[in-house]
C-alpha cells in the first residue's frame, strides 16, 4: 500500500506593513551612558581579576589584601577615561568634517551632513563616559566593590581549575590485579629475609 505524504497547508500571510512599526525612539544619553558603564565595569573587573590570578600563580604564599588592587582598579578606570577622551576628540573632528562634505558616502564611516546629529550624540556620550569614569576612580566604595567582585571571580576560576586537575589526576585503587601485586610484594619481602628464616 503506497504512502502519500500530505503537503503542508500554506498559511496566508499579510503583506508587511512598514507603517505599523511606528517611530523608533532615540536612545537617551542617560541610557546609553548607563549601558556603557556596565561594559566598562566589566572591563575593569576583568582587568583586576586577571591581576589577582596572576598574583596567585606567580607569588605562592602571598596573602590577598584588597588594598594591593585598589590602585590597579583606579588606573584601569583612568585608562578607560583617556580612551573616552580620545573618542570624543575623534567624534568632534568627524562631525566638523561631515558638516562640510557633499555628495554620497562611499562607506559606512564616510560621514556627511546627515550624520552630524549622531556624531554629536557620540561625542556627548564619550564626554559623559570620561567624566563618569573619573568620578568612579575617586569613589573608594566603588573601588572596594570592584576589587571584591574581581577577587570572588578570580577565586572561582582558580578553584574550578584546581578541582578539574584533582579530578583528572585522582585514580581510584584498582581492585583488579590487587592479588597479583600483593604476591609480588610477598616475593620481594621473601628475598629480603635471611636464608635461615
Amino acid at each position: 500500500m503506497p504512502f502519500f505524504r500530505r503537503r503542508p497547508r500554506r498559511v496566508a500571510m499579510r503583506p508587511f506593513d512598514e507603517a505599523g512599526l511606528g517611530e523608533a525612539e532615540p536612545v537617551t544619553l542617560e541610557r546609553a551612558l548607563e549601558e556603557g558603564m556596565l561594559i566598562t565595569d566589566f572591563a575593569v573587573r576583568m582587568t583586576i581579576r586577571n591581576a589577582i590570578v596572576t598574583a596567585m600563580l606567580t607569588e605562592p604564599g602571598a596573602v590577598f589584601t584588597p588594598e594591593l588592587f585598589v590602585g590597579a582598579a583606579r588606573q584601569a578606570l583612568l585608562d578607560l577615561a583617556e580612551e573616552a577622551d580620545s573618542a570624543e576628540e575623534r567624534m568632534a573632528a568627524e562631525r566638523r568634517l561631515a558638516t562640510v562634505l557633499e555628495g554620497e558616502p562611499e562607506h559606512s564611516h564616510d560621514y556627511r551632513p546627515a550624520d552630524a546629529i549622531n556624531l554629536g550624540r557620540r561625542e556627548a556620550l564619550a564626554r559623559a563616559t570620561a567624566a563618569a569614569l573619573r568620578r568612579r576612580s575617586e569613589d573608594a566604595a566603588f573601588l572596594a566593590a570592584v576589587v571584591e567582585a574581581a577577587r570572588a571571580e578570580a577565586w572561582a576560576e582558580v578553584s574550578r581549575e584546581i578541582e578539574l586537575r584533582i579530578d583528572r589526576t585522582f585514580t581510584s585503587p584498582d581492585p583488579m590485579g590487587m592479588d597479583q601485586r600483593l604476591q609480588e610484594l610477598r616475593a620481594d619481602l621473601r628475598l629480603l629475609m635471611p636464608p635461615d628464616s
